[in-house]
This record gives C-alpha cells, sequence and structure tokens, in this order.
C-alpha cells in the first residue's frame, strides 16, 4: 500500500447545535484536529419542539413536550450554515488537519438520514423532503457533493434507509456503525437499541441488503456523537486510503470507496482482490487471489473474508503466536486506561487529571494512539525509553463509560525493566511479568480521605470495605501485546466459478471486541 497512507476522520459529529450547545464550533474543530486527521461536520439542520427555539414547526406543535423534529428556521438555517463554511475554511490546514463543511439531512423522514458533504463551501441546504429530491438537488454538485446515508438499519420508511432508490455517484459509501449500533446486518452482534424511539433494526435496511441488491457500496464508521468529543473513542470511527492529507486527496479517496470503518481502535487494514484495492471494480477470469493484512491495536481474534456477505475464509488468530523470546528485541502495544470510580455528583471530586510516565530500560517507544471520549488531555511526548502523557477524565462525560486511555508502541525485550507511573502510583516489573495479567492501580487511601473530609465518615467505620473501591478512581494497565499478536496476514484463493458480479469484503475482530469492516471489491466475469 505503498501509494496510499491511512487517514482516521470523523463525519459524523452532532456537537453543532450553536444556540444550546455548550461547545462552540470552533472549539470542536480543535478537539477533533488534537486526536485526528479530517472532519467532516455534520451541522445539524432539524430541531425539536421539546428541546430547542427558533424551529419552524408549528404554532400547535411548538409548546409540546413530545420532541417533535422539524427543520430549523429558514434565518436560523442561513446564519449557522455560513459559520459552519466559514469555521471550517478557517480550520482548514493541508498537511495537517482537514475539514469539509457538511450537514445532515433528514427531509420528511420516510428516506432515511443523510450527511451530506461538499468538497467546498457553498453548497446550499436543500429543504427539500425525500431522497429522489434530494439527488435531483445534488445533480449541479455531482462530483463535489456526497450524501452519505447513516443508520440504515431502522424500519425503512421511518428513518431506516430504502434501497430502493440509490445514486451510486453520490453515495459512494454508507455508515454502518455508530453510538445506534450497527448496521451491517440484522444479525444482533451490536443490535440497534441506543435509540428507543427509532429501533430496533431490522433487515430491508441493512448494509448488506444494499450489496445483495447490486449497489456498490463501501462502508464506513462515524459517532453519530451528541457529546463533548468528536470521534470520541468507541463510536466509531472511518479511516481513508489518501496519497496525501488534502481536500482534493481525501475526495478523490471518498468518491473511489477506498475507505473503510472501525468501531473505536484504529485497526490498519489492507485488502485487495487480485492486487486491486478496496472500493474497486475489477474484471477476472479464473482464480482470484484475495490478500489481507492487518496491524491491529490489541490481539487479534479472527479475520474473515466473505463473498455476497458470506463467511468463505477465516483467519483464527488465537493460537498463531508466541511471545518473544528472552533476548529478543519486539514490538509491544500497552494500553493504560484511566477513569472509573464514582458516579454523576457521588464524590465532590468528578473532575481528575492524570499525570503519567512510562519507562522502559533500554527501550524505545514509537507510537502512540489517542482513544479519548473526553477532551482536556496533553500532548503525549516520547524522549528515547520514557513517554510521558496527561489524560483527563471526568464522571460529567456523556455516555455510558468515562475512560480515556492511551495506546502505547514500544520496542524492547522481555526481560526489559517496565515502570509506570500515575499520579505517584508506581507499578514496576519485566515486560514478560506485565504481559501475564493486566494490572490495577486502586488510589484507595485517596477515597478514604475524601470519604472522610466530604461526609464525617471515619477510616474503617463502614460496614463494608468495598465502598472504598467503588468510589475510589483507578487506572487499568493493559497487558503488553506483542507485535505477533496484534498483526497478520494471509492468501486465500477463490477458484470457485462465477458467472455474474460479486463483491468480496474483510471483517476483522480483536479480542476486545473491536471491529474493522473494509469497503467491498467488486468483480465481474471476464
Amino acid at each position: 500500500m505503498s501509494e496510499f497512507r491511512i487517514f482516521w476522520g470523523e463525519t459524523h459529529d452532532n456537537t453543532l447545535q450553536f444556540e444550546n450547545s455548550p461547545t462552540p464550533f470552533d472549539e470542536s474543530l480543535r478537539r477533533a484536529a488534537s486526536h485526528l486527521d479530517f472532519y467532516a461536520a455534520a451541522y445539524y439542520t432539524a430541531c425539536s419542539s421539546a428541546f430547542q427555539p427558533g424551529g419552524h414547526l408549528s404554532e400547535s406543535d411548538r409548546p409540546s413536550r413530545i420532541p417533535l423534529e422539524g427543520w430549523k428556521s429558514p434565518e436560523r438555517l442561513e446564519r449557522e450554515w455560513a459559520l459552519v463554511n466559514e469555521i471550517c475554511r478557517d480550520c482548514n490546514r493541508p498537511g495537517e488537519f482537514v475539514a469539509f463543511p457538511g450537514y445532515e439531512w433528514q427531509g420528511n423522514g420516510s428516506s432515511g438520514d443523510h450527511n451530506v458533504f461538499a468538497l467546498e463551501a457553498g453548497l446550499p441546504i436543500f429543504r427539500v423532503n425525500t431522497l429522489a429530491e434530494l439527488y435531483a438537488a445534488l445533480e449541479p454538485w455531482r462530483g463535489k457533493a456526497l450524501a452519505i446515508p447513516h443508520h440504515t438499519a431502522y424500519r425503512p420508511g421511518v428513518r431506516g434507509r430504502d434501497w430502493s432508490v440509490y445514486d451510486e455517484e453520490l453515495s459512494p459509501f454508507t455508515e454502518i456503525f455508530s453510538i445506534h449500533g450497527c448496521s451491517e446486518t440484522d444479525e444482533e452482534w451490536v443490535g440497534m437499541r441506543g435509540n428507543p424511539h427509532m429501533g430496533p433494526g431490522i433487515g430491508p435496511g441493512t448494509w448488506q441488503a444494499a450489496l445483495d441488491r447490486g449497489h456498490r457500496l463501501g462502508a464506513i464508521c462515524s459517532t453519530d456523537n451528541w457529546g463533548e468529543m468528536p470521534g470520541c473513542y468507541g463510536h466509531g470511527r472511518m479511516a481513508c486510503l489518501a496519497r496525501e492529507l488534502s481536500r482534493e486527496a481525501l475526495w478523490e479517496a471518498f468518491r473511489a470507496r477506498r475507505v473503510y470503518g472501525v468501531t473505536g481502535d484504529r485497526i490498519q487494514l489492507e485488502f485487495t482482490v487480485n492486487g486491486a484495492q478496496m472500493g474497486r471494480i475489477i474484471t477476472a477470469d479464473g482464480t482470484r487471489r484475495v490478500r489481507v493484512r492487518v496491524v491491529g491495536a490489541d490481539a487479534l481474534d479472527r479475520i474473515e473474508v466473505l463473498r455476497n456477505g458470506r463467511v468463505i475464509a477465516t483467519h483464527c488468530h488465537q493460537g498463531a503466536w508466541a511471545p518473544p523470546a528472552d533476548g529478543r528485541r519486539s514490538r509491544f502495544k500497552m494500553r493504560v486506561e484511566a477513569g472509573w470510580g464514582p458516579r454523576p455528583n457521588e464524590m465532590p471530586v468528578q473532575t481528575r487529571d492524570w499525570d503519567g510516565r512510562v519507562r522502559v530500560d533500554g527501550g524505545c517507544f514509537v507510537g502512540v494512539e489517542k482513544c479519548w471520549i473526553s477532551p482536556g488531555h496533553g500532548e503525549p511526548q516520547f524522549r528515547g525509553d520514557t513517554a510521558r502523557f496527561g489524560l483527563r477524565t471526568s464522571t460529567r462525560n456523556t455516555g455510558a463509560r468515562w475512560q480515556n486511555s492511551e495506546i502505547f508502541e514500544f520496542e524492547a525485550r522481555p526481560e526489559s525493566r517496565l515502570e509506570l507511573q500515575m499520579n505517584g502510583a508506581v507499578e514496576t516489573g519485566t515486560v514478560a511479568e506485565f504481559a501475564t495479567a493486566s494490572r490495577e492501580i486502586w488510589f484507595k487511601d485517596e477515597c478514604v480521605r475524601m470519604l472522610e473530609d466530604a461526609f464525617g465518615i471515619a477510616p474503617g467505620s463502614p460496614e463494608r470495605a468495598d465502598i472504598y473501591h467503588h468510589l475510589a478512581f483507578k487506572v487499568k494497565v493493559h497487558r503488553p501485546i506483542p507485535a505477533a499478536a496484534y498483526t497478520a496476514e494471509f492468501d486465500f484463493d477463490d477458484a470457485e466459478p462465477f458467472g455474474r458480479e460479486i463483491h468480496y469484503r474483510v471483517r476483522v475482530e480483536q479480542r476486545n471486541g473491536q471491529r474493522a469492516w473494509s469497503s467491498p471489491v467488486w468483480v465481474r466475469p471476464a
């Protein structure tokens, strides 16, 4: 893949409420730039009668406490959309961070939700009801605008996707995973249960259903986030295979479907059929060679090759690798995860700053992956055998979890001494000893003091001592994983005859549950 690099982005961040948002849009882009390569705005054009003023709902609907959605007022749309375009232009820095203007289109709810992105400023917000009308309105912008569907597995006709209307050029890929769940199939790996109004997910609107219709449709993941952190870890991210970090290069890759999606961890995925990259349409006669190479962020579990939605080859990575022998220098990845502790409002201290340092004797740090769900972290600093980093966690974070983490990649020998310091607590041992099991750093003494100072609870007086664990801040030091565990590659030759167009795609799962999905390669018979 020397021709392309992998760039990571967010294409569905709904923090753009403006009048009602605690986070200004320019601050959202700064936060995105702190850990992502690109950002495509998904300015939210709808408002709710229950929660947002300034909408375009009827007067009879406006007082309702039921969240009836409708278009924002034309004046508000014009004002906010101009700001989106301006800030995306100002924050766009080729080679460093790329921003595209875009908005979420829902129409009258009958055609499935789409994020409409533009290569550059000037695209209007089309206040039309159906997808057919949206496609028609985008016709003058063909080549410079995209309409990307999301949470497609909801019921078609009521915010799910009806694939009978489809334009391959305007919608080259679809979002198959977000905070809503997974729209790959209706097999319930992660069901569409995140939204009680819109669920459940069913078969007709899934990505596989679109592929079964013959649509040439790639796949990405994005957050559909309503929190304070664009690209929130675990809610979905988009990978793009482009020649450089610029609007034009990324846009060329978007249109070519050279994209794929991950749930959170930045799983690097190379996938070709007869040498053709994901997204391509090729012709073939005879055996097709599928080649896959994966570099994960944790131990790999399995890699699946699917033809027309059916698994035809599986590489099981468990048991396929062994830890490096003593004396052999190898690469490792180790995740340090901070947070846990009190729920919101249980303790006076709800935000915690973490000062960390990792040192490996004779080792060398080569990279870091930021797995952030909230803002406020320091930029990791490397100096030879030492990495310094700062994290911030808060019980006020939105969502079901409030752990932030970073994955450090380093070179060392298994017998090298490793030391981790977090806010004065120290864990030591060899790399091999750390690799036997994960560890917890429990700030018990701090919790005892806080309970006494805040509530007058004398040390040791509670009937149950587990309160000192439940309400304490904690750090998990995950096992260092050797490169042999998170790297895999294999070839598969498919010699089955075929008389019509078929497609291949790849699905990856790590031992920690994180996944990746490639866009397909389509093959026509010669």
